[in-house]
């Protein structure tokens, strides 16, 4: 009798793994032969905007891809003390040609960034699990980071240490996550709330090349319903990235191209472009000096 059930339960499985796996490739194979349904260049940088229809972890989606090659110069900036500013105005600000909203922070005050953040060398904020944000966790949101160093960017992997992130050798260090990729594998996702359900969400990655890849997939609109974390990994996969970060998502999504915001950013609940959420932190792309 045992047998039998043992039998059974291991035919489940196998037959949930190959339709898990059969979903998996047709999702890639849509997905890198999707047609974008808007695209620019400015300078060698490269944006794309894929709309898909149900047909996508069976969902709809609307995704913005900017793939910026090697060359460029990022920057991590941070809002005025005291303040929340949106990611195209700190973009503004410092003239850059593009910008991707960064980590985690305070929505009520003390404004700021609660996750470890560095500009040019100063310590402006320590990781924190301790205040009033939801879902706060460091295991999920701080296990990665985005260090520039000469004004490249590379996307890091925690390690045991306890403050691993005062030992990065660079002059911006943002920590983030949870880490999506790392030297090619898919890291594992923590089967939780913030992990599985779907959210807008924002990442950005590394190719082999040097390009870095930034993402935003829009949601929380029938035209976007958002992506879980794994589901985010495999975008990234198919994106050709050796490395990938989760940053802040949600409403702080935000990606601006070109002086233009060109996702769909939420908090005013419509599928426009004018929802941008104001933000403790981005990450700016500006022509190298």
């Amino acid at each position: 009798m045992f047998k039998i059930v043992n039998k059974i339960a291991l035919s489940v499985l196998v037959a949930l793994i190959t339709l898990t796996l059969s979903a998996q490739n047709s999702d890639s194979v849509t997905f890198v032969t999707a047609k974008a349904i808007a695209t620019a260049e400015k300078d060698g940088i490269v944006f794309n905007n894929y709309l898909f229809e149900g047909n996508l972890f069976n969902s709809n989606q609307c995704i913005s891809v900017l793939e910026i090659p090697a060359g460029f110069h990022f920057d991590v900036v941070i809002a005025p003390e005291g303040t929340l500013v949106g990611t195209s105005t700190l973009a503004a600000d410092l003239n850059a040609i593009a910008a991707l909203n960064g980590s985690f922070f305070n929505m009520r005050t003390p404004y700021g960034g609660v996750t470890y953040t560095r500009v040019d060398g100063t310590t402006i904020s320590d990781n924190n699990k301790d205040v009033p944000t939801p879902f706060w966790s460091r295991s999920i949101r701080q296990n990665g980071a985005i260090a520039i160093l000469y004004g490249d960017l590379y996307v890091v992997k925690a390690d045991q240490l306890r403050n691993w992130e005062k030992y990065i050798f660079a002059e911006d260090v943002l920590t983030s996550g949870p880490i999506l990729f790392v030297d090619g594998a898919l890291e594992p996702q923590a089967p939780d709330k913030f992990n599985t359900t779907r959210h807008p969400r924002t990442a950005v990655g590394k190719r082999t090349d040097g390009t870095v890849v930034f993402v935003v997939v829009d949601g929380r609109f029938p035209e976007a319903a958002g992506v879980s974390t794994t589901e985010l990994s495999l975008i990234m996969s198919w994106l050709g990235c050796r490395d990938a970060l989760n940053l802040d998502g949600g409403g702080s999504s935000t990606m601006v191209f070109d002086g233009n915001i060109v996702n769909h950013p939420s908090d005013n609940k419509k599928f426009d472009h004018q929802g941008e959420r104001v933000v403790a932190n981005a990450i700016l792309v500006r022509d190298a000096d």
